[in-house]
């Protein structure tokens, strides 16, 4: 039987300005990386906070490894690595001096620890530069750094590759590979970047307006999406779209914001859909067939999705 590590009940936060978490009822098992989605303001960084016991629900009730007491979540948040919204640094310090500082703090006795993970987050090499200096991108990595300090058996990862570039983001994945994979930590993480999370994730759960949605695995989502066909033309998509649904008699023909052509491949013979084009004179810039991407399947599932 697999252990729950983190478990929620009925957790609601309620501030004057309104309802942040709503009657949210959500697991994760050891060994998962859960994909927390959502828009801003959704309720994701208030669930972490209240994690970390930085934040305090109104109702309900949550376990961190089985613990529900008070002076017992206290002692199981010390199996938990933290990053929530910016990584706290003291700018006057350097990588190593920072990671000393956060040593003390949590009480490790390793003076090898910092070193390693700075190595790990790939900032190794950056010696005595204050961090003050760093790019917003050395920042987030050396945020990691401190939040791996303790060796967590649960990371909770807000917006972690918040600032990278491309290989930078790359490489961060490759770090949280390396921690899932090979030494079984449990991962919570929230990205803007869903497809980034999407070669991540193995579960995820959809937050909107305080409220969990649903809850689906990887596998789940696969099975549910649909083959889509897209056509890019520089003729008016409006009057293209339009025509396609007269001729095929499929009312499930959008447009998506890009001004791409779209319709589920189920049901379409592409012979017929190409010569109808050519017949037509519209030019065809592109044309391909695409899985539905986690941003869609949740936009879909808020309800917009630009149908």
């Amino acid at each position: 039987m697999t252990a729950t590590v983190f478990e929620a009940e009925g957790l609601s936060k309620e501030y004057p300005s309104g309802v942040a978490l709503d009657q949210l009822c959500m697991s994760i098992e050891a060994g998962d990386v859960y994909g927390f989605v959502g828009e801003n303001g959704a309720g994701k960084t208030t669930l972490m906070r209240i994690i970390g016991g930085l934040v305090h629900p109104t109702a309900g009730r949550m376990a961190l490894f089985g613990e529900q007491s008070k002076e017992r979540l206290a002692s199981a948040r010390r199996r938990i690595g933290f990053l929530i919204e910016r990584p706290s640094l003291y700018p006057h310090m350097n990588a190593m001096e920072n990671l000393g500082f956060y040593c003390r703090i949590f009480g490790i006795r390793d003076r090898g620890r910092g070193a390693e993970v700075l190595k790990l987050v790939g900032l190794d090499e950056a010696g005595p530069k204050k961090t003050g200096e760093y790019s917003l991108g050395m920042r987030q990595r050396l945020g990691i750094a401190v939040a791996l300090l303790n060796r967590p058996e649960f990371l909770v990862l807000d917006e972690p590759v918040n600032g990278l570039d491309p290989a930078g983001i790359v490489e961060v994945r490759h770090i949280l590979e390396h921690l899932s994979h090979e030494q079984g930590v449990t991962l919570l993480i929230s990205s803007h970047i869903l497809s980034e999370l999407q070669l991540l994730a193995g579960k995820y759960g959809f937050i909107h307006q305080g409220r969990l949605i649903q809850e689906i695995s990887a596998a789940e989502l696969q099975q549910t999406a649909q083959v889509m066909i897209c056509i890019s033309t520089s003729s008016p998509a409006a009057a293209v779209a339009e025509m396609l649904r007269q001729e095929l008699r499929r009312g499930d023909i959008r447009i998506k914001q890009t001004g791409e052509i779209e319709l589920p491949r189920s049901g379409v013979d592409l012979e017929r859909l190409m010569s109808l084009l050519v017949q037509r004179e519209i030019p065809v810039d592109g044309f391909q067939l695409t899985a539905p991407n986690l941003e869609q399947y949740y936009m879909d599932l808020i309800g917009g999705g630009g149908r």
